[in-house]
């Protein structure tokens, strides 16, 4: 063959090479795969060198498996390619692209496609239970964006928040129990076409929620459409609630959970008052006022209150969706329906018990006489109570004289010095006044709270006075402490204060004694053991009431120094140990110092300071034998002011 010829040849089987070649390259996705199916195959994309690896069986398996790589790839026309190649226009095949730009992700720091649906070469089907967009996932997958604070926080919304709340709820946990039918994300904001809260097409919108509830409450959803709230929403008045408002957004619970606003106990002083005791809300749409704080000094509102889940609430009576105006005959109110309604607890209920209103506004220029019963007796009570105390006083006053008579005409010792006496009186009186004021503050509008405002107790008041006595309890006891740890006489005491095992032994053996297990009680000394669980409670007790009364006092200041849930746990503190030390002290002490038979009606000892021989004797006899032996007792009987030693 001549020279020329044969380089022809060559020349034409290049040129069919090179065309198989380009045209095998844009159609068949193996040759694709001949240099990115090498898992160390890297590019560079957006200005990071990163992995160009294809997973052959993960694309096999991913829903786009049918398609050509130039079917996506569109600009690869020949081999080698551009590097980089253009980004994938999907809307070239996927009209949602078309919604997606009307959408609220339209934002180009928006997310993109592959943010829901994945790595671009192994996007599964929806309803592959692994697709990220697939109906049990799909909350994660929005998650990941609506749950990161840095990125709502360029928005400008607390709705990073939403994506937590959502699993608390009962659509969540009905999800993950694998029920198909609870909604999640999309079957309420729409998948693509998600749209802004104020507009007028979206979901979410006010006007659309019931809608879009009724996608799965179709029943319930018909019946608020009918209902009073209902058509006052669909009229556009956006004071009228909505499903959320009641049941909330994304944090939904079952009914019977206690967090869910439409449980039992939140219906009717949560829910339902939101709106109902609104000034604004009741004035606007001329309401009646005062419905919530009526019910709930009803019957039916102090049971719920005291923890009875039989009593009526506001769902009880009204109904959940088809909540109807008394005017209308379908009402569960209305006056035809009215005994149906209340006989659902009150069998045999008739129509003359509920004739007179129930919701009734009871004022002064009512004509009911109901309106002046509290007008009435507060005062009465007032002046019975107060009749009452004075009486009583008058009596314990003149028996309190006779037996100062009677011991003074006895041997007696000094047990307590006047600086004791003046701390113990002061203590007293404070720790009463503290008691009334505190208690005051957790029960405002408890009849004996509201009797004392008659007489000028009134919040400010009442303030005032808790914090004079609070530092007065706290000045009187730092001076008793310094006079403890700083004389002979306060040492001796603390001694004598100390526990000791026999103290557990006395314990038995005077219950004991008083079930007639035993012919005798203990021999006490200086201060039995229930005198020292006193003294030591009672330090105790002022410590832990002094350091969390100032950090309530002062909770600015405090919040400099410590977090809000330390503030938080000495508030609870300083409740519970107001509640205990109470009781100790009228179960306890009051016991001891007034109600004891040998006592009634008081002992005067915490006022004198004296106890008779005789008393000392028989209560604590191992001090009278260790003071007679001494020769203490006659240094200090009889009617000797001189200070105890």
């Amino acid at each position: 063959m001549k020279r020329h010829h044969f380089i022809l040849l060559l020349a034409v089987i290049s040129l069919v090479f090179c065309f198989s070649t380009s045209a095998q390259d844009v159609s068949d996705n193996n040759t694709c795969l001949e240099c990115h199916g090498e898992k160390d195959m890297t590019g560079e994309l957006d200005g990071v060198e990163t992995s160009m690896y294809i997973d052959p069986e993960r694309f096999d398996a991913s829903i786009h498996s049918g398609l050509s790589c130039v079917d996506c790839h569109s600009s690869v026309e020949e081999l080698p390619h551009d590097d980089p190649l253009p980004k994938v226009d999907c809307s070239s095949c996927h009209e949602a692209n078309e919604k997606l730009v009307t959408s609220v992700h339209k934002d180009e720091k928006g997310p993109k496609c592959l943010d829901c649906h994945g790595e671009p070469h192994g996007i599964l089907p929806a309803d592959n239970r692994d697709s990220r967009t697939n109906h049990f996932n799909i909350a994660n997958t929005c998650g990941k964006c609506h749950s990161d604070p840095a990125i709502m926080s360029e928005y400008k919304t607390d709705i990073f928040q939403r994506e937590a709340l959502f699993q608390e709820s009962v659509h969540a946990k009905e999800l993950a129990a694998g029920n198909e039918k609870a909604p999640s994300c999309i079957q309420c904001h729409g998948a693509h076409d998600i749209k802004p809260l104020r507009d007028p097409e979206s979901r979410t919108n006010f006007m659309n929620v019931p809608k879009t509830c009724g996608q799965c409450h179709k029943v319930e959803s018909e019946q608020y459409l009918q209902s009073i709230h209902g058509e006052s929403a669909m009229y556009g008045h956006k004071d009228a609630p909505i499903c959320t408002d009641c049941h909330g957004e994304h944090a939904i619970y079952r009914t019977n959970d206690p967090r869910s606003p439409v449980s039992f106990f939140n219906v009717a002083g949560n829910t339902c008052a939101r709106c109902h005791s609104s000034i604004v809300i009741n004035e606007k749409y001329n309401i009646a006022t005062q419905k919530v704080t009526n019910y709930f000094e009803s019957y039916h509102g102090l049971a719920m209150k005291g923890g009875s889940t039989k009593a009526a609430n506001c769902a009880s009576c009204h109904g959940n969706h088809l909540i109807l105006p008394p005017s209308d005959p379908r009402s569960t109110v209305s006056p035809e329906r009215l005994v149906e309604t209340c006989g659902k607890c009150h069998e045999g209920i008739s129509a003359n018990v509920l004739a007179a209103p129930i919701h009734s506004v009871v004022t002064l220029r009512s004509s009911s006489i109901v309106a002046w019963v509290p007008r009435i007796y507060i005062p009465l009570i007032i002046l019975v109570i107060g009749g009452m105390l004075l009486h009583n006083g008058v009596i314990l006053w003149a028996l309190l004289k006779e037996k100062f008579r009677q011991e003074k005409g006895m041997k007696s010792y000094r047990r307590f010095t006047n600086f004791e006496i003046f701390c113990h009186v002061v203590l007293t009186f404070t720790f009463i006044m503290l008691s009334i004021t505190g208690f005051a503050l957790l029960s405002p509008n408890s009849w004996w709270v509201t009797g004392l405002s008659y007489i000028g107790f009134t919040e400010s008041v009442r303030g005032t006075i808790h914090r004079i006595n609070g530092v007065g309890l706290i000045i009187v006891s730092f001076m008793y402490g310094v006079y403890m740890l700083c004389t002979r006489r306060g040492r001796s005491e603390v001694i004598a204060f100390m526990p000791r095992p026999r103290d557990l032994t006395h314990v038995y053996q005077h219950l004991a004694f008083y079930l007639g297990k035993r012919n005798e009680p203990p021999k006490f000394d200086r201060y039995d053991y229930t005198e020292k669980m006193e003294f030591w409670a009672l330090i105790w007790g002022v410590i832990i009431m002094a350091v969390t009364g100032l950090i309530l006092w002062f909770p600015i200041l405090s919040f400099e120094y410590m977090p809000k849930w330390l503030i938080d746990i000495a508030e609870r503190i300083h409740y519970y140990e107001a509640i205990l030390a109470t009781l100790a002290i009228v179960v306890w002490h009051f016991f001891f110092v007034i109600f004891h038979p040998e006592e009634y009606p008081m002992s005067v000892t915490w006022l004198n300071g004296r106890m008779t021989l005789h008393h000392l004797k028989n209560r604590h006899p191992l001090e009278f034998e260790r003071l007679n032996d001494q020769d203490i007792i006659e240094d200090n009987s009889a009617t000797s002011d001189e200070e105890p030693r």
